[in-house]
């Protein structure tokens, strides 16, 4: 028995090695955020390992990374960052581990959007517009085919797949958000995050931090986002999946908003939630954004109160009536008793 136990184990290991070994010799691909991630995943798919630096539900604005952080970027044969001044912590990474990994910045060809005085205030949230998340697309495939030119075939292939799917998030967008009023085309989110999505589908953009969720909120600035919301008939503010949302309800509360859906922008979600992937985080922000300034958010939560609060009758009606039959019974039990 011994000796069959320890045979079986063996085999089990030397299955294992060869295995391994092909998860080691795949190339290591890294990007910065979870969002690169995985459009390089849904690109190459099983053909190269694809990180994320930055885990699930972290800002990228300012990453630390940790020694194992260090380790891994030695070890990646291509690092895809966004640029536009999204990950200079990425910077100091390189310079201290030294890596030889390839270096591909994933925005070339956007034109960027200024969010200030200075060149170095920009938005780096380009992937927000499902059209310039072509140009991601196009750029990360280019990168994979140079590192997997045996794969070329098939990365093109994923690619023009992948550019349908995102063209028909744009066609969606579209036709949702042409429903919302012009007056009601304000979007107010926690961070400065939504200026390329805002330009493409011609919705105003405000918002209570500046592009980097570690900016401070100055009183002038409480007092122009007020100003913007009493001149308005937006009825929502979003918070965001990154960001504390305690902000963010302080100002609906004070001003009379909804708080809308909670919004993806520098993350995806776990996998089995709404925004597990790069397209369905699209989708995902376009409707709760639509919901909240369409008001059918509100509509929708007014409709479960009252359809609670009409359950909630009738299950007092059936107490009652109940409660009526027993004290008719008691009291004929009681009469002929007495009698």
């Amino acid at each position: 028995m011994r000796w069959s136990l320890s045979i079986c184990l063996l085999i089990a290991f030397f299955s294992f090695q060869p295995l391994k070994a092909a998860e080691e010799n795949r190339p290591l691909v890294m990007a910065s955020n979870t969002i690169i991630a995985d459009i390089a995943h849904q690109l190459i798919g099983d053909e190269a390992r694809v990180i994320s630096l930055v885990p699930l539900g972290t800002d990228p604005h300012n990453f630390d990374p940790s020694p194992a952080d260090l380790k891994l970027s030695t070890e990646a044969d291509l690092i895809l960052v966004n640029g536009m001044n999204l990950e200079n912590w990425m910077v100091n990474l390189i310079k201290k581990t030294g890596s030889t990994a390839k270096i591909d910045t994933v925005t070339k060809g956007i034109q960027p959007i200024f969010t200030g005085k200075f060149y170095t205030q920009v938005d780096p949230h380009a992937w927000l517009d499902p059209i310039l998340g072509k140009t991601y697309a196009r750029n990360i495939s280019a990168s994979l085919s140079d590192l997997l030119p045996k794969h070329k075939e098939t990365i093109q292939f994923n690619l023009k797949v992948y550019l349908d799917l995102l063209e028909e998030v744009h066609q969606y967008s579209l036709e949702r958000l042409k429903e919302i009023p012009q007056k009601k085309r304000l979007l107010i989110t926690s961070h400065d995050a939504f200026r390329y999505f805002g330009e493409r589908y011609e919705i105003s953009v405000k918002s209570v931090l500046a592009s980097s969720p570690d900016a401070e909120l100055t009183v002038k600035d409480m007092i122009q986002l007020t100003e913007i919301i009493k001149n308005s008939e937006v009825g929502a503010i979003f918070p965001e999946s990154t960001i504390n949302p305690k902000l963010v309800n302080q100002i609906a509360k004070d001003n009379n908003l909804i708080v809308g859906g909670q919004l993806y922008t520098d993350s995806l979600s776990e996998p089995e939630k709404d925004a597990g992937n790069y397209i369905q985080m699209l989708y995902h922000n376009v409707n709760r954004i639509a919901e909240a300034l369409l008001g059918e958010r509100q509509k929708a939560e007014y409709d479960l109160w009252k359809s609670d609060f009409s359950d909630t009758l009738m299950s007092l009606g059936i107490l009652v009536f109940l409660a009526a039959c027993f004290l008719w019974m008691w009291f004929n039990v009681k009469t002929q008793h007495g009698g």
